[in-house]
């Protein structure tokens, strides 16, 4: 059995800085595993269950193994705010142990907002040192950040330190798109992208042309000679 986890979100709009008071938001609560799992509730101490208290549901899901796993809390109260654990259990099959994962549900709670500190896109030649920065501009609890390049892995010789993500010795195979994603389980993740171009010479194709003006097919010392240098290249 995966350890669980769990991710909040609210019945208004996921842009919402904060989780104010009138709001209703949703605990969700998952791990994989097979045997099914079995899932149950606690706020701090307090085992939740259907009915036990007129703030909160908890739902049973259409099409799912296992049993509950989606705690509503209806219009949050002051006591609503606190310390939120989800048990997960097979029941003790082939001896596995249950398994528990808590989340503390405050006032301040929000998804994650971040900004990068890059141009779009970013031009470098073969060879310089790129760095990307990644911010976090809000959400409780702190944000993970993660550097990911569509279409592919980050190069091998990516180095990274939290939001940072430094290439020593850029190639055009490095070039691409990265986004940066952050996460803290609240509402959706944030993911704001650059894209890098890294300068290269392909299908290049030189030739050398004579000064057209000058009619004399014959070159003479000391004389000044014009000579064109024509290229066609991507």
């Amino acid at each position: 059995m995966d350890d669980p986890v769990v991710t909040v979100h609210q019945s208004i709009g996921e842009a919402k800085e904060q989780f104010y008071y009138e709001r209703t938001v949703f605990l969700r609560c998952v791990a994989n595993s097979n045997p099914p799992v079995r899932y149950s509730w606690r706020r701090g101490q307090e085992v939740l269950l259907q009915g036990s208290d007129k703030g909160v549901e908890i739902y049973e899901p259409f099409f799912t193994q296992g049993e509950t796993k989606i705690l509503k809390l209806k219009n949050l109260r002051p006591q609503d705010y606190a310390n939120y654990s989800c048990i997960a259990s097979v029941r003790n099959v082939c001896n596995i142990p249950d398994k528990m994962v808590s989340f503390r549900l405050s006032n301040k709670t929000a998804s994650p907002s971040i900004k990068l500190l890059v141009d779009d896109p970013i031009v470098v030649n073969p060879g310089e040192a790129i760095t990307l920065v990644c911010v976090t501009t809000g959400g409780e609890p702190a944000p993970t950040l993660t550097w990911v390049r569509s279409f592919g892995t980050l190069p091998e010789k990516t180095v990274l330190n939290g939001g940072t993500l430094t290439i020593p010795a850029i190639t055009s195979e490095d070039a691409g798109t990265y986004s940066c994603i952050a996460n803290n389980n609240v509402g959706n993740p944030a993911k704001k992208s650059t894209n890098i171009i890294v300068r290269a010479l392909k299908k290049g194709r030189f030739w050398i042309t004579p000064d057209p003006y000058h009619k004399d097919d014959n070159i003479q010392i000391g004389r000044e000679v014009k000579i064109s240098c024509q290229v066609e290249a991507v």
